[in-house]
């Protein structure tokens, strides 16, 4: 039996991360000698050993399973999915199924993990940084994450600065210089990652790293992979938080409400993140266990 997964727009690399356990419950489904082919920007799912290929135009299957994002669906019927309590279910749904694992795997190789050789690793806790930002309603100010930075630095971490956008001059700068796989395959050797709701912040849970994470339109819950440990840092008091996904399609269409703008993201201040990295170190960076 064939099926196809058609990754239909343009999807974040968190969001096709998430989507791998969708290749194993299709092959729970459908049975043993399945064979999932991909079409679209399929992300690291590309990589699952179990992928049959990726799809030519002329072939044809028994079974499709497109996975619409929002620009490629009516909104209302998206802002349902996106309500879902969790993202791994979310996408799964578009085949109807749960996996039994619904765990995210990154399948990494050789060639990936030959990037930390290429690290200066310290015996002591690493904690991966990314200040990247896509979307500005999940931009955290650039001075601020310098801030967090430098006191982690002070206090006797190794701060490793990953993602693509600028680094932040502290540390060890990672910044634009490894593929998302090599990102991942470092994130293995970290004590702790963090950073916004992103494609690293999935990547890393996938590595088996805690994560200390910044969350602003969405339930910190719903992007928590099994097994994961995540600790959300969120502001307070505004009745906006989480707008999309309590209602998408309005949020689509309001933008966001806040004054000024962005305020769930601009709420949170450097003693919010530094408290949330305390705890996820168990109280202090010194005595912190290193990542061998």
């Amino acid at each position: 039996m064939d099926v196809l997964i058609d990754y239909q727009g343009n999807w974040g690399l968190g969001d096709l991360l998430c989507s791998d356990p969708l290749v194993r419950g299709l092959q729970e489904h459908f049975g043993v000698g399945t064979r999932v082919w991909l079409r679209g920007r399929a992300g690291n799912v590309a990589h699952n050993p179990h992928i049959a290929g990726i799809a030519s135009e002329e072939q044809s299957f028994d079974h499709t399973v497109e996975v619409k994002l929002f620009t490629h669906m009516d909104r209302v019927q998206y802002g349902r999915l996106e309500a879902m309590p969790s993202l791994i279910d979310h996408l799964c749904s578009y085949a109807g199924i749960t996996p039994t694992d619904r765990r995210p795997r990154l399948w990494l190789d050789a060639a990936d993990f030959a990037a930390v050789r290429r690290v200066p690793l310290l015996a002591k806790p690493r904690i991966a940084i990314c200040a990247d930002f896509v979307d500005p309603l999940r931009h955290w100010p650039r001075e601020r994450w310098f801030t967090v930075a430098t006191l982690l630095q002070e206090a006797g971490a190794q701060v490793i600065e990953i993602g693509q956008q600028a680094g932040l001059g502290v540390g060890t700068d990672l910044t634009g210089k490894l593929t998302m796989r090599e990102t991942a395959a470092v994130l293995s050797a970290c004590t702790l990652f963090v950073g916004n709701n992103s494609g690293p912040f999935h990547y890393a849970q996938a590595a088996g790293v805690p994560c200390v994470t910044l969350f602003s339109l969405a339930t910190p819950t719903r992007f928590v992979h099994p097994g994961a440990t995540v600790h959300a840092v969120e502001a307070t008091g505004l009745p906006c938080l989480h707008c999309m996904t309590r209602c998408f399609a309005a949020m689509q269409t309001s933008g966001c409400t806040a004054s000024p703008r962005g305020r769930c993201m601009t709420d949170i201040d450097e003693g919010d993140v530094l408290a949330a990295i305390d705890r996820a170190l168990q109280g202090s960076l010194v005595t912190a266990p290193a990542v061998a």
